[in-house]
């Protein structure tokens, strides 16, 4: 097995000089986790070269420990372990193996998966922190959000992860592709990948790139405050090493060739048409294309296809040569007779592609927007150009056709050199280990690092009073004094009997022991729940006050729910339906995340939906945050645990909407008056579904209260009218659509 997967990467071929690149300071053994969607022996994709060039990079060290989560979908169960040398082990793992893909789509999935995986591997169980040791970091790619949940795990203060860094490599996240390639950037999935992928990158401890090109670009997506930002050029070295002599060239060049995916944003449309300009003047130099094709969203058609049928007459006389996806072994077999390599990306942060052609003494044109150019000189060890302007593109073509190869040699010289001083593993190993040794944990927060609005906190967003009506009138309503720590549980109960007793059960036994229960009658009629009342208090007197049975008149749930919470006198309060459960750890978490963040106001949890035949589906929760919870309702908002200040002056639930909407009405109102919550991206409370609940008997309700609930509040929805309305366009009404994970299901 070792040797498969080493011969697979070309380990067994490589002779890298590892006194050299552990001598010195950085010498120094790292121990790192990494988690990538792209692995050896996938080829095409620049994280999958990175991710090999680290394994040889480490393979080189035996001191060092890395361990490799990596996607595969070919494997029987979840995950699948190898020793790929002695001091490397890759994990596989197969979502599709999951429990809750299907759930809430395959990259939350991917995120879930790697998270929970982590975690297990972190535990005594998992058996892998005794044979490597702790890692000093773990790094996630930043595409699709891999590394979301983890965060979230951290900054819901799961222990296991409280002392160990996460960093973010930032390769080039799908949302900043997309909006280069001109895709729909607000259709749902690719709408909420986008933002675990910004979330990632501003609340990550640090975030590496090998570009300052791209950390520039992605500043202006992210809040202020984010995650601080380390230079790492990517590690590199070329078959053979640095010290072993050029090929002498023997000028018998013919073409120009690309080697990168054949879309938009690459900017192989810039390249053909400049080529295109050289052809009608009579040129006859070859252009060939390497990459795999893509689909123009805006054309309708495959890049490839579009190009072709444009250039069919250049295509037709050989002069345009499509290529496809191949290894870069056949590609630099054929680039023996290259004028050079161009690269026109119209932005491209520091591609592998160039490394390898420039480490091999190849020549390359580069766009003036690619991070490459950060450590080149235009004219010495590259030719720039700006891939807009397709003049500068021919006249770097031509410059280039002049060449001789005298000039070519000092060029071919000097851009080895370039990658040697930036990329090589010696000069990776010691910008790694410096930053690892920089590195902290970002313990000290006091305050929760929302995307939206993250320096609002508890005591400023007090002092706002409601803002409408019901919440003004609200609020003239008798309240106890909170003169006491601890959580009150808060539970409507109408003709409940039949499902009480688990409910309790569930909430007593809570981890969390500094617990008062407020029971609301709100006026049962069915005589076995009335019966059940005067047991259930015959049954817990001893508890005193910890357990209150209060009788109100019937008035809805909404007003049963605030009346428990006007007679809580805890810092602290929940609501829980009589026939819902809640996991044993669920309220000491949550407590802890009110106590350890200003900013917060609620917790809540995922939520896995259960009845009477078992469990049915898994729901993730998020963040409550706009623009997306003002559409559809991304948190558990039955069972919210809360500051009681907060649901007092600005959540408590409108009885006007006769129990339909109101529990997420009262989380827009918090949301509305610069309330934030955190969601623990766990399933810890279970909710019952009943065939004959409110729910299902009263649909009609829906759109009459979603109606109510907008106009009420539109203040925000004004403030978020324009996400909220090209978020619409491309997804339909929320209707089409529950799991922001998952597409919608309009089809247009």
């Amino acid at each position: 097995m070792i040797k498969k997967t080493w011969g697979a990467l070309g380990v067994l071929k490589r002779k890298v000089d590892r006194t050299r690149i552990e001598s010195g300071a950085h010498s120094k053994p790292m121990n790192i986790w990494y988690f990538t969607f792209e692995y050896p022996p996938y080829f095409g994709g620049g994280l999958a070269e990175y991710m090999r060039q680290l394994t040889l990079f480490h393979a080189a060290r035996p001191s060092d420990r890395a361990v490799i989560f990596t996607l595969d979908r070919s494997i029987n169960g979840l995950y699948e372990e190898t020793d790929i040398a002695p001091n490397i082990k890759l994990i596989k793992v197969n979502v599709l193996r999951g429990v809750n893909q299907k759930d809430i789509g395959y990259w939350v999935s991917v995120s879930n998966e790697f998270s929970r995986l982590l975690l297990f591997f972190l535990s005594e169980c998992g058996g892998l922190v005794a044979r490597f040791g702790r890692p000093q970091a773990i790094e996630f790619a930043d595409g699709f959000g891999i590394g979301y949940i983890a965060l979230k795990q951290r900054l819901a203060l799961h222990p296991a992860l409280r002392d160990i860094p996460i960093i973010i490599l930032a390769h080039t996240p799908t949302y900043f592709i997309d909006r280069l390639n001109r895709q729909p950037i607000y259709k749902l999935p690719v709408f909420w990948h986008g933002l675990m992928e910004r979330e990632c990158l501003s609340s990550a401890d640090a975030v590496i790139s090998p570009s300052k090109i791209l950390v520039d670009r992605l500043a202006a997506d992210l809040p202020c405050g984010s995650a601080p930002v380390a230079i790492i050029r990517n590690p590199y070295e070329p078959e053979g090493g640095y010290d072993q002599p050029l090929a002498p060239e023997t000028g018998d060049f013919d073409h120009f060739y690309m080697a990168s995916r054949l879309t938009h944003w690459k900017g192989v449309n810039h390249l053909v048409e400049a080529f295109a300009l050289l052809w009608s003047s009579g040129s006859t130099v070859k252009l060939r294309l390497y990459g795999k094709d893509t689909i123009d969203v805006s054309a309708g058609a495959s890049t490839r296809e579009l190009l072709e049928k444009r250039f069919a007459r250049y295509v037709d006389k050989g002069l345009l040569i499509f290529e496809g996806l191949v290894p870069r072994a056949v590609i630099e077999e054929k680039a023996r007779r290259a004028y050079a390599q161009i690269h026109p990306s119209l932005f491209d942060n520091f591609p592998y592609s160039v490394l390898e052609a420039m480490s091999s003494g190849g020549l390359c044109i580069i766009n003036k927007e690619c991070g490459v150019a950060e450590i080149s000189d235009d004219g010495l060890s590259v030719i720039t150009i700006d891939s807009e302007r397709p003049e500068t593109i021919v006249a770097a073509v031509e410059r280039v056709i002049r060449m001789t190869l005298d000039d070519r040699a000092r060029m071919r010289a000097a851009a080895r050199e370039v990658v040697r001083r930036h990329c090589s593993y010696t000069a990776f190993a010691e910008a790694k280990t410096t930053f690892l040794e920089k590195l902290v944990v970002a313990s000290d927060r006091s305050s929760y690092p929302f995307f939206v609005d993250r320096g609002v906190v508890s005591n400023q967003i007090e002092s706002i009073p409601p803002k409408n009506d019901f919440l003004k009138k609200a609020a003239r309503s008798p309240v106890r004094v909170a003169d006491r720590s601890g959580l009150t549980v808060a539970i409507p109960y109408f003709n409940m009997g039949a499902f009480i007793d688990a409910t309790l059960h569930s909430v007593f036994n809570s981890s969390y022991q500094d617990l008062y229960v407020n029971l609301v009658d709100d006026g049962s009629t069915d005589y076995v729940s009335q019966q059940k009342l005067d047991e259930l208090e015959d049954r817990h007197a001893d508890k005193g006050d910890r357990f209150r049975i209060l009788r109100i008149p019937n008035g809805g749930v909404a007003n049963a729910r605030n009346h428990g919470i006007r007679e809580s006198r805890t810092e602290f309060v929940t609501l829980l339906d009589a026939d819902d459960l809640v996991h044993h750890k669920y309220y000491e978490r949550a407590v802890s995340i009110l106590k350890a963040y200003n900013n917060v106001s609620f917790v809540g949890c995922w939520i896995e939906d259960f009845n009477e035949d078992g469990r049915i589906r898994n729901w993730a929760t998020w963040n409550a945050e706009p623009p997306l919870q003002l559409v559809m309702n991304q948190t558990n908002c039955q069972s919210l645990v809360y500051r009681r200040s907060a649901f007092l002056l600005h959540g408590q639930h409108d009885p006007s909407l006769r129990m339909f909407l109101d529990d997420w009405e009262g989380m827009i109102s918090l949301i509305a008056h610069s309330h934030r919550g955190v969601m623990i991206p766990e399933p810890l409370f279970f909710y019952r579904i009943r065939g004959n609940s409110i729910f299902r008997s009263r649909g009609g309700l829906w759109d009459l209260n979603f109606e109510s609930l907008v106009l009420k509040h539109g203040e925000v929805y004004d403030r978020w009218g324009r996400h909220i309305t090209a978020f619409l366009n491309a997804n339909g009404p929320n209707n089409f659509y529950h799991i922001a994970g998952k597409p919608s299901a309009l089809s247009k």
